[in-house]
């Protein structure tokens, strides 16, 4: 053992030497900063944000605690532990926020990326590890995760697999141990636990002693098996041989579309390819290059590229046999795998280069530059899935108005809610909402919400009130309980009768909770002295719609019963 000044000079290669201890040392200030900066940024905008797509499946299709509902795949994926912390998190907290669901999504986001910078402080030293890290956390391409709670898998995954591979870079069987029980958490988490697993097999089985290490990555490996004999092999995939041709050209892209993302570029502003792959092309060119003279000049691969390349591939390649529209290399959603995978294997090339303060300051400034449009493109993001998440509070507001009359069957779907976001059913809404309460906005919170929101909550009214329209000619048109009106008025409780005067009346609109352009077009005409009966059942809402009428003339509006 090295002791004395020989310990001291004794390190990791390419690790800057201490530069204070405690919170003296100016790069973990930094690096807590910077993690409170993202996740307060992160939590706050998730505080105005609700729940979207896959959550509601967990939600809502996902209840009780038999085996199907635990260990039925979503997609291609083992969802093993988020479907548990949705349950837990439901059992707390009700369905009333998904604040309480993001703050452990974002925790987990921050673990990983506190790991990923103890990985790279390793290999390259503190100040480009946190110029890397500080590049991860304000990762705007990446908004699909970063924003959505459902990213709990990801994430979870993420910073087991990075602390097995902190544990697996020493020897000792408590280690072993430690690698072995987090590489079971992370695929219980995701699929993307396969990756890991993959490269903790290459770790070991390039190990002299790899007989004897081989439960290591057999163990989660088993658990995956196990999974997919009983319940996974139902999962619907899209792999295909069609799919295993074009995957080269998935992996080449998918670098690029990472690399565009670290440095910023993935603005569709700034590029005219999608994730800005006509920056990212040329850059991993050169950065290929720079990898291929540096290895010639290793001599030999190190130990540890493989392990990372194994682990960036294998995702990479099985991500590329499942493309589909929507898992494009350039989907946010992959952008922060994409990214952690790129630094890794950036590190192990790296490792072992003393890099001079000169460059430091250039790697800091580059990531600087890298974090603007990021943020810039994580806030407008936001701004876009706050508008649907003000959609569906409406939408599902107007489910629990409408709620005595509603068909069980009745589903939000895009052509009715404004949104493709929060495709659910009325029955299994209304179930979930008496256990654990509801996002949605009240008949209060309705009036004053956005101009959208009100007008798709009018929409989703009129569909699932299930109201009448039925003509009435002239010679049974009512001519008791009627009151004069001009081209807007207020309908009576339940509905009325629309009687044209003696101008004809062109079309017929309804809106209740909406403003500007009415939501309901009728597209009804009504010939002078002819009526238009329309039956609205009453709701739990005293807010009246309103008709508009487009005539030159006065009408009237009747009572339904014509006294």
């Amino acid at each position: 053992m090295a002791t004395g000044k020989e310990g001291l000079e004794t390190g990791r290669a390419g690790e800057s030497p201490p530069s204070g201890r405690g919170v003296s040392n100016p790069v973990l200030i930094l690096l807590v900063w910077l993690v409170g900066i993202s996740g307060g940024l992160l939590l706050y905008w998730g505080s105005k944000l609700t729940f979207l797509l896959d959550d509601w499946e967990f939600l809502l299709y996902r209840r009780g605690f038999d085996s199907h509902a635990i260990l039925d795949p979503h997609g291609e994926h083992i969802v093993v532990i988020p479907v548990l912390v949705y349950k837990a998190l439901l059992a707390v907290f009700g369905m009333g926020s998904a604040l309480p669901f993001r703050v452990v999504s974002t925790g987990l986001f921050l673990l990983s990326a506190v790991l990923l910078f103890v990985f790279l402080k390793r290999r390259v030293g503190e100040w480009p590890a946190l110029a890397a890290t500080a590049v991860v956390l304000f990762l705007g391409a990446a908004w699909e995760d970063l924003l959505w709670s459902f990213q709990i898998g990801y994430f979870g995954c993420m910073a087991a697999g990075i602390g097995a591979l902190l544990a697996l870079e020493r020897e000792g069987r408590r280690r072993d141990v430690i690698a072995t029980t987090l590489l079971s958490l992370g695929i219980l988490l995701s699929s993307l636990g396969l990756s890991f697993i993959a490269g903790a097999a290459v770790q070991v089985l390039r190990r002299e002693d790899r007989w004897r290490r081989l439960w290591v990555f057999l163990v989660p490996l088993a658990i995956y098996a196990i999974w997919y004999l009983g319940w996974g092999h139902t999962a619907e995939h899209a792999a295909s041989w069609a799919n295993f041709a074009k995957t080269p050209a998935f992996i080449l892209n998918s670098l690029a579309a990472s690399l565009a993302s670290a440095f910023g570029l993935f603005l569709p502003a700034a590029s005219e390819s999608p994730g800005g792959l006509d920056w990212g092309r040329p850059i991993l060119v050169a950065l290929a290059l720079l990898g291929a003279w540096r290895l010639a000049k290793l001599g030999k691969a190190p130990r540890w590229l493989w392990v990372v390349v194994a682990i960036g591939g294998s995702f990479w390649f099985l991500a590329g046999l499942n493309q589909i529209p929507g898992r494009d290399p350039t989907a946010s959603r992959y952008q922060y795998i994409g990214v952690v995978f790129v630094l890794l294997i950036a590190a192990e090339l790296l490792r072992g280069i003393k890099i001079s303060p000169r460059v430091t300051v250039v790697v800091v400034l580059v990531a600087a530059a890298a974090i603007a449009p990021n943020v810039y493109y994580l806030h407008q993001a936001y701004l876009s899935y706050r508008g649907t998440s003000q959609l569906e509070k409406a939408d599902l507001g107007a489910l629990d108005i409408a709620r005595e009359t509603v068909e069980p069957g009745f589903v939000l779907e895009e052509d009715i809610a404004d949104t493709g976001y929060v495709h659910v059913d009325a029955a299994s809404y209304f179930s979930a909402e008496d256990e654990f309460g509801t996002p949605a906005y009240s008949s209060d919170e309705l009036l004053e919400a956005s101009a959208p929101a009100r007008f798709a909550a009018d929409k989703v009214l009129w569909a699932a009130l299930r109201a009448e329209v039925t003509p009435i000619p002239a010679s049974q048109a009512p001519s008791k309980g009627c009151a004069t009106v001009e081209a807007t008025s207020e309908l009576p409780p339940g509905g009325g009768i629309v009687v044209a005067g003696e101008q004809p009346i062109e079309d017929v609109k309804l809106a209740r909770f909406s403003s500007g352009e009415p939501p309901i077009d009728l597209q009804q005409q009504i010939e002078p002295g002819a009526g238009l009966r329309i039956t609205i059942p009453e709701d739990r809402s005293t807010v009246p719609w309103r008709v508009l009428l487009e005539t030159s003339g006065p009408s009237q509006i009747c009572d339904l019963e014509g006294r």
